[in-house]
């Protein structure tokens, strides 16, 4: 079955804020201009009110009530104030105590969170890669979003023949997923920000992170194949095998990424589990 197929037979995601999904389509643009992000947040009273919420609580830690989005955007500038709001969008559909097909809810969005962290980290200490903060950020968040429609989608006989194929044949669950049902998570889960008419980088980010395309501009989803494994080893989600820890060898030379560099970045990552935590309460 197609990636498209799937993403057609979904019937229970809940939707996601039109506001944050606009944002989105702004991470694109050269720059983000507060007033920018004031205009269509504008119109989302709903998501408006979280932001309020979550930047007056005691997690975050301003000194100063915030009563506006004029105001939070100042207090917290552009690129946090982003992040809180693609977590506040994305956090209800992707965490919660139902099970996806190879994991607790609660435990992809933590994953998704730690990789989302993790982009940043790589991108700091990576100066090969050319993406702004907020772009990698977003699409590391949201790298493993097709797992959520291949839970709605995928029988259980064919939930059953991708762990059994993992375990016996010792391959990705990307492999095995496009052996049973024909589409990876991945290309699932671009097809569905595809169907959301989000930015062809981020699409290509999400449909490509386990095989990363090796061009001579490396794209976006080098950074979130990368962040993905560096994730993984930072805090292992349940269900995961050796070929999620591998990176790609192509991308490992073309970056210099030795094990000292990757061990030194799986550190950092650990060290901001803290505000992996913060965003987790948030959703």
């Amino acid at each position: 079955m197609t990636a498209i197929a799937l993403v057609q037979r979904v019937q229970n995601l809940p939707p996601v804020s039109e506001a944050a999904l606009k944002l989105i389509s702004l991470l694109d643009k050269s720059s983000v201009d507060n007033s920018d992000i004031v205009q269509v947040l504008k119109y989302d009273n709903v998501l408006t009110a979280k932001l309020l919420r979550e930047c007056n609580s005691a997690a975050l830690g301003l000194e100063e009530k915030v009563s506006s989005v004029n105001q939070a955007v100042l207090m917290l500038g552009h690129e946090q104030m982003l992040h809180i709001v693609m977590t506040l969008a994305f956090g209800s559909i992707m965490a919660g105590s139902s099970l996806t097909y190879t994991m607790e809810m609660s435990e992809l969005w933590q994953h998704s969170l730690v990789s989302a962290v993790a982009a940043e980290i790589l991108l700091k200490e990576t100066p090969e890669l050319e993406a702004s903060v907020n772009v990698a950020f977003t699409a590391s968040l949201l790298h493993d979003i097709g797992k959520l429609v291949l839970a709605q989608t995928v029988s259980a006989d064919e939930i059953a023949e991708i762990r059994d194929r993992i375990e016996r044949k010792q391959i990705s669950s990307s492999q095995a997923e496009k052996e049973v049902i024909g589409a990876d998570h991945g290309e699932v889960g671009a097809a569905l920000l595809q169907s959301w008419r989000l930015p062809e980088s981020i699409v290509e980010a999400v449909a490509n992170h386990h095989h990363p395309t090796m061009q001579t501009e490396l794209r976006l989803s080098t950074l979130a194949h990368v962040a993905n494994a560096i994730a993984h080893h930072a805090k292992p989600p349940a269900g995961q095998t050796i070929q999620d820890l591998q990176i790609n060898d192509g991308v490992a030379a073309s970056l210099n990424l030795d094990d000292k560099k990757l061990d030194e970045m799986t550190v950092a990552v650990r060290q901001s589990f803290d505000r992996v935590d913060l965003f987790m309460a948030m959703a």
